[in-house]
């Protein structure tokens, strides 16, 4: 039995070398995600440091140098990351305020699955009619390696009717509408 599983494992790492090996190592992994509301956009990011880079994003939040990350350090850090983004509706530049941000140790950083977690959200007023969303992540493009989509809106009264990426996924411009039948009158 036993070599028959080594022979399954071997066979498998054959056929699928590219997926077992898939892990980036010298880049820093920031996927978006977009969804959009009627009174807000929210915005959650996840920051995954290769293993090569680890250390350097690593000093880069832990400020003080006493290896591991305080609450303060962690926002701190999260803001940085909101200042270096941009969201505007209809060519309106968007304020996020951070919501929540979770850090992982060096330790897992260091091995390659530490995920910093990162969620914002911009008030916004749906308007009736058609909208367009521009967003770009600017934080550290020295080493990013970008991901950004939008999410199916909860709320059937925005359609997304389309939307385009720049080839490097660091910005999306997103087309949407929002029916007329969803916003409430100031009388409401």
């Amino acid at each position: 039995m036993r070599v028959r599983t080594r022979i399954g494992f071997i066979v498998v790492l054959l056929v699928f070398p590219a997926t077992m090996l898939a892990h980036r190592l010298d880049e820093y992994l920031q996927a978006t995600r977009l969804s959009l509301a009627l009174d807000r956009i929210v915005l959650k990011a996840d920051l995954t440091p290769g293993v090569d880079v680890a250390p350097l994003v690593f000093s880069l939040i832990n400020t003080n140098h006493d290896g591991r990350i305080s609450e303060a350090e962690g926002k701190a850090y999260a803001r940085q990351v909101l200042s270096e983004t941009v969201i505007e509706v209809d060519g309106k530049r968007q304020h996020l305020d951070l919501v929540n941000s979770q850090f992982p140790s060096f330790e897992e950083m260091r091995d390659g699955v530490g995920t910093i977690r990162i969620e914002a959200r911009a008030s916004w007023t749906g308007a009736p009619g058609r909208h367009l969303l521009f967003y770009q992540n600017n934080h550290r493009p020295d080493l990013g390696a970008y991901l950004v989509n939008a999410l199916v809106p909860v709320n059937r009264e925005i359609e997304i009717t389309d939307q385009h990426r720049d080839p490097l996924q660091r910005g999306i411009r997103l087309g949407f509408d929002v029916k007329a039948s969803s916003v409430t009158s100031p009388d409401h």
